[in-house]
């Protein structure tokens, strides 16, 4: 009895090569459809998706899990903003974990104002064994500003503050978007903003403001 088809030999590293320039192609296309993007993702394992600053102190929770995380990506990416192609150099490619890392470089473009900004990044493709995307992590190596997912339409980038009254005392707080949505991960004594920094405080809060 042949076992040939049981462990599927690896791909080669230029196969792996192959298929990150045509997703980055596709990618680099602005025309091209969000959903035509989930081609390039897997449908035999639960796919990831995630895109963090390298600063962040709990990258973990930025990660999106199935197929609608990964439409939503795109469809956000599609809805705010254009983009150039892609300037990479490959730094790793694994044929046996199926993985491939390359630094990049991309700018983006606010469609509303026409502001851009170029966002330097490390991305870690995990495909596969028929070539789809598994896992695909985007680390931001740029400055937090320029972090796609912390992204503000602002003419510049000085913040606004606000008082807040918190626990025996008003505690002011450096804010710099629109609108803030900000909550308490217990625990960890953190308040996590939606679009900002963090700030320690001292007891549990959960609050929705604009300014």
């Amino acid at each position: 009895m042949s076992s040939s088809n049981a462990f599927p030999s690896p791909p080669t590293r230029e196969q792996l090569l192959a298929i990150t320039d045509r997703y980055l192609t596709a990618f680099a296309n602005n025309k091209t459809h969000p959903l035509f993007m989930l081609n390039f993702f897997s449908t035999i394992y639960p796919v990831t998706i995630q895109h963090y600053p390298s600063s962040s102190t709990h990258p973990h929770s930025s990660v999106l899990r199935g197929p609608n995380a990964v439409r939503s990506y795109f469809d956000l990416l599609a809805t705010h903003w254009t983009r150039t192609a892609v300037h990479k150099r490959t730094i790793d490619v694994n044929p046996f974990t199926r993985t491939v890392v390359f630094e990049g470089s991309v700018t983006w473009k606010w469609k509303k104002s026409g502001r851009s900004w170029v966002e330097e990044f490390t991305c870690t493709l995990l495909f596969d064994e028929l070539l789809k995307i598994v896992s695909y992590a985007v680390r931001t190596d740029s400055p937090l500003k320029t972090c796609l997912m912390r992204a503000k339409d602002t003419p510049d980038d000085e913040p606004m503050s606000r008082t807040l009254p918190v626990g025996n005392g008003p505690v002011r707080i450096s804010i710099s978007h629109i609108t803030i949505a900000y909550h308490l991960v217990l625990g960890l004594g953190l308040i996590d903003f939606d679009h900002g920094a963090t700030a320690s405080l001292p007891l549990s809060l959960s609050v929705a403001d604009s300014v």
